[in-house]
């Protein structure tokens, strides 16, 4: 099975266009077209059902879909392996949480780089739905998120604790008061949840952004208040340019370490897994 026809197969199930999926690998719209027939002649299924408006999958494509997935990454796993440098035993993969990324991600860039300087690093940021389906894809090793899916085959270990306060750059504020300049930031369901049975139905906010980071930027630029996480900020606090919201509920968002429990490179993960534990360690004791 050509590789070629698997990687136009994701691109053409992604982009549900023949021609957009053809821009993006830089083909012709017959090739793509070719790729996709071989492809489906090769299984002895369709994998579309083709229609004037584009290209959605079929039953047969959405069960093939998975497995797709795994061999194109499978496939370039295998390449970068290959064609690694004597000076390097491996690659590791690992995401976290856009809303953690700041606290975790150079700490531990700089953790494996002063101890497992021997392997090559690929680190995101991205949202936990997508995490999880991209761990079991194959295309990550680790993830933290703080929405932990059960999935076969999946670890799931605690990893850390991230206290969210209630934040303004007016010392006294009431919770009343902050409402009027109140930015959400949407920390994810389990905080959502927890803030609407806290502030009831009625309350609607009138800027919800999606990163702490930008949040923070507003209200020490326009003023406001907004749910921040304490390790993030407590440089600020400790210089009295940010202050707790009198009277308001203080949360906490767990985060979790998700990885496969049968890993192609054990050792690999050991590492990766003890450099996030010890980045979380030290971000907690700072």
């Amino acid at each position: 099975m050509h590789i070629q026809r698997i990687v136009t197969f994701l691109e053409v199930a992604e982009t549900g266009s023949i021609i957009k999926a053809a821009n993006h690998l830089n083909l012709t719209q017959s090739a793509v077209s070719m790729r996709i027939k071989q492809l489906e002649d090769e299984i002895n299924q369709e994998l579309f059902i083709r229609s004037h408006s584009g290209m959605r999958l079929s039953a047969a494509g959405l069960r093939f879909r998975p497995y797709a997935l795994r061999m194109a990454q499978a496939w370039r796993q295998g390449r970068q392996e290959a064609a690694l440098d004597d000076a390097f035993e491996g690659a590791v993969s690992i995401a976290i949480q856009a809303t953690a990324w700041e606290r975790y991600s150079y700490p531990w860039i700089s953790w494996m780089r002063s101890n497992a300087p021997h392997y090559i690093l690929r680190i995101e940021a991205d949202w936990s739905q997508g995490m999880t389906r991209s761990l079991s894809d194959g295309f990550f090793d680790v993830i933290v998120t703080s929405v932990p899916n059960v999935v076969p085959g999946m670890c799931i270990e605690k990893f850390a604790d991230e206290p969210l306060v209630l934040l303004s750059t007016i010392r006294g504020l009431s919770l009343f008061e902050s409402r009027k300049n109140y930015i959400h930031v949407d920390w994810g369901p389990h905080f959502n949840q927890q803030f609407s049975m806290a502030s009831g139905e009625s309350f609607a906010p009138a800027l919800t952004v999606g990163l702490g980071e930008l949040a923070l930027q507003v209200i020490m630029r326009d003023g406001g208040a907004a749910y921040l996480s304490r390790k993030a900020v407590r440089g600020l606090i400790r210089e009295g340019m940010l202050h707790a919201v009198v009277d308001a509920p203080e949360f906490n968002i767990p985060l979790y370490l998700m990885y496969p429990e049968n890993h192609y490179d054990p050792g690999m993960l050991a590492i990766a897994l003890r450099g996030l534990k010890e980045v979380s360690s030290n971000v907690d004791a700072s």
